[in-house]
């Protein structure tokens, strides 16, 4: 029963080290994709299916990806970015528009 528990405690651990190991391999490559200006931007148009409609935020071009390739629990408007093909949630930009969006709305009701 107490090896249980160690074993427990010990595989906790190695999942938290895990994910910070992740995050900060995240971290790195925003910070080089930054510098190399090789970040593309998409807003979460709609959902189709098994597909997710992205909308590219300079472009304004549509792009269809399977919901497997992004992140979880995403919703219309959350804004990814895109680094080598890899999906990133970004959560900073998607309060920034939440709150633009919101500004907008209070300015014309009120």
């Amino acid at each position: 029963m107490d090896l249980d528990i160690i074993n427990n405690i010990q595989e906790k651990v190695k999942n938290i080290e895990g994910n910070k190991q992740h995050s900060n391999t995240q971290s790195e490559e925003v910070e080089l994709a930054k510098k190399l200006n090789a970040i593309e931007e998409y807003a979460v148009d709609r959902f189709e299916g098994e597909y997710v409609v992205l909308e590219d935020r300079n472009t304004k071009q549509i792009k269809h990806v399977k919901k497997d390739m992004l992140p979880q629990n995403i919703e219309e408007g959350t804004i990814l970015q895109c680094i080598n093909g890899k999906y990133i949630y970004n959560e900073e930009r998607t309060n920034q528009e939440v709150n633009r969006i919101k500004s907008k709305m209070d300015k014309l009701w009120n």
